[in-house]
């Protein structure tokens, strides 16, 4: 999944992200990081309904006056490669 949020800044992703999201069901990573516009995140699920349900329990309800929606772009990954 990867989404843009114009005009949201670092606070605004680490005050929602870290603690919740850790233990979704489905979640595999998160990566996020400013831009020129707002913030930039990717994140790797197991299934596009496993997002849809975190993002309309944790994030939907908490966005900022003003901000609309903010819609994903989903990708289907081929393969991971693993740390080593």
């Amino acid at each position: 999944m990867i989404a843009e949020a114009p005009g949201a800044g670092a606070d605004f992703v680490d005050a929602i992200v870290p603690d919740a999201i850790a233990k979704a069901p489905g979640f595999v990573s998160h990566v996020s990081g400013l831009t020129s516009t707002g913030t930039r995140v990717v994140e790797v699920w197991q299934t596009r309904e496993a997002h849809q349900a975190w993002y309309d329990e944790h994030i939907a309800p908490n966005l900022p006056p003003g901000m609309g929606p903010i819609p994903a772009e989903y990708v289907d990954l081929r393969f991971e490669v693993p740390k080593r």
